[in-house]
């Protein structure tokens, strides 16, 4: 320590099943850094600029009923051109024994900036984990520079985590969401040997079908690429998408940099065992 990484990447923003276009996207370049100041300080910002793409310059009314926190993503990408992706610092620790904590503060993603706290119970032994969330979080502007706008609501979570084995991951996460909405996010990914992850997730919340619009509650599919697949060097950087049939208000959660159960599961017993089975391999 100190330690200072960069990167210059690509980046994919896709959007599906819209019936007025069926597939947009906007790609371009990001450009990302993190400093570590210290163990268990770290500084970390992205910049991205779009390159092209079919994501159209006329969004149409939104017609949301609920407070706009996702449904205009659009305009964000159409404004935002360069964009601050985040800018964050980030505290990780201890407070005791088979728990860890993580505080963050900054422009916490494209659309929100506040403040993150989380702690999570994991035995390093156990396939169960334990998680909480308390966030804070103020709507950025649509130009995603350094202002805001006048919305900010108060999010938490609680989380249950379990590992069932052969690669499978199920998690539960109930409390409150980004438009005010309390309910809960139902969870189950697979990873597999070659360190590709595939998984799918819903979120029931006390929003109706009606005040939630087409698609009644939100869900998805997420995907995740190691790099290394395509470059062929050794790398544990990896790309991540989720595909949305729509992007709504309801069930939307705000999105933090470095989680901790993503984090710490890595070098705990049953993945470490893992790896070291494809090193013999």
């Amino acid at each position: 320590y100190p330690r200072f990484r960069w990167a210059l990447s690509p980046y994919l923003y896709a959007s599906f099943f819209d019936p007025e276009s069926p597939l947009r996207a906007d790609f371009g370049a990001r450009l990302s850094s993190k400093f570590e100041l210290a163990p268990g300080l770290q500084f970390s910002g992205s910049v991205t600029k779009s390159l092209g793409g079919n994501i159209s310059k006329d969004q149409g009314e939104n017609t949301s009923q609920l407070p706009h926190v996702r449904s205009n993503s659009q305009t964000y990408l159409n404004e935002g051109d360069p964009a601050l992706e985040h800018l964050t610092a980030a505290y990780f620790f201890r407070p005791a024994p088979d728990f860890y904590g993580r505080v963050t503060g900054g422009y916490l993603e494209r659309m929100f900036g506040g403040v993150s706290g989380e702690v999570l119970w994991k035995p390093v032994d156990s396939r169960f984990a334990l998680g909480a969330e308390v966030n804070y979080a103020k709507q950025r502007d649509f130009d995603s520079g350094f202002g805001f706008q006048d919305y900010d609501v108060f999010t938490g979570h609680l989380s249950a985590y379990y590992d069932a084995g052969r690669g499978y991951q199920l998690q539960v996460d109930a409390g409150r969401y980004l438009a005010g909405d309390y309910g809960a996010t139902f969870t189950l990914q697979r990873e597999f040997a070659n360190g590709w992850k595939v998984g799918a997730f819903a979120t029931f919340t006390d929003v109706s079908a009606e005040e939630f619009g087409e698609g009644s509650f939100d869900k998805g599919i997420m995907l995740e690429m190691p790099l290394s697949w395509f470059s062929g060097k050794s790398s544990r950087n990896s790309f991540q998408t989720t595909l949305r049939p729509l992007t709504r208000d309801g069930g939307a959660r705000l999105n933090v940099n470095d989680r901790l159960y993503g984090t710490v599961r890595d070098y705990h017993q049953q993945g470490l065992e893992a790896q070291w089975g494809r090193f013999w391999r």
